[in-house]
């Protein structure tokens, strides 16, 4: 799952392009049409409120070296969770995969001969589990930790702000190096056609590598449901079912665009925007020219 970061997340037109994408007509008048949206993850959404902040009289304490190597060391935490517990989710669905390998075997431990037997899938299968939502989770935190690395750099117009942090968090070097150019040296047709090959190729490979221990979760429960198992074997497998299902869930939830429309305040300081100050300033006037006629 490690390589799907320096491939989808980092784009050479990101940055404020998100803030201008617009499917619909803005409304006649000083009114905002309902039917004008932005497109956009819910991902990049949280990263507009951390924009939000820049914004504020407090901005520049996120370019003080104690801000920028807190939240280096934060996103290296966060890349190494996503690493560990993708190695472990992987190795759990191979061992559930290969059970039948291993199973009626012995082993020695503390004095204690142990046996593995078939009564053992429901819990590998929810510690599998577990382990995937894990992973979901840090993968879902260094993808926002990025985002607000990329506004911290649109902000003071510089386009690669995580290569400027190269002291202090060296990560995914091959994947900055591999996209395309559009500032300086412009990038040719080769290297874009090499590149949305590679993105293709690694989407399809990520993809199987979440598919795998969810399959194998599903298919230890429908073992277990169809056999004379305990109830409590039953239960233990619904319940990885059930975790898996979550974990899918808001993986997906964090990958597709939903709509969200022009609010009425600004978000980190709750004065009115001003299209809704002008909005209700012309009601205001409209209602005394009423009145006075």
């Amino acid at each position: 799952m490690l390589l799907v970061a320096p491939i989808v997340k980092y784009s050479p037109r990101q940055g404020n392009a998100l803030n201008l994408r617009r499917s619909a007509l803005q409304g006649n008048g000083n009114d905002v049409s309902k039917h004008d949206f932005t497109r956009m993850s819910l991902i990049e959404r949280c990263a507009l409120t951390f924009e939000s902040f820049l914004r504020r009289d407090f901005g520049s304490r996120f370019y003080q070296e104690e801000f920028l190597t807190g939240i280096a060391s934060r996103r290296l935490e966060i890349v190494n969770r996503v690493g560990k517990s993708g190695g472990q989710t992987f190795l759990l669905a191979t061992i559930l995969a290969f059970f039948d390998l291993i199973s009626g075997s012995t082993f020695s431990y503390g004095g204690l001969t142990l046996q593995i037997t078939k009564d053992l899938t429901p819990i590998l299968a929810l510690l599998t589990a577990g382990s995937l939502l894990n992973q979901t989770f840090a993968m879902i935190d260094e993808q926002i930790i990025f985002r607000i690395l990329l506004k911290l750099g649109s902000n003071i117009n510089i386009q690669n702000f995580p290569l400027l942090l190269i002291d202090k968090m060296a990560h995914n070097l091959w994947g900055d190096a591999v996209v395309p150019r559009v500032y300086g040296q412009k990038s040719g047709r080769g290297q874009s056609i090499a590149f949305a090959f590679l993105s293709g190729v690694v989407l399809v490979i990520a993809a199987c590598m979440f598919l795998y221990p969810a399959f194998m979760v599903i298919r230890v429960f429908f073992d277990v449901i169809t056999s004379d198992a305990r109830w409590i074997a039953k239960a233990i497998s619904g319940l990885s079912v059930g975790i898996t299902l979550w974990a899918t869930l808001l993986g997906g939830m964090f990958l597709v665009k939903f709509k969200f429309y022009p609010a009425d305040f600004q978000e980190s300081t709750n004065l009115p925007t001003e299209e809704f100050a002008r909005k209700m300033r012309n009601e205001i006037a409209r209602d005394g020219a009423e009145k006075d006629a």
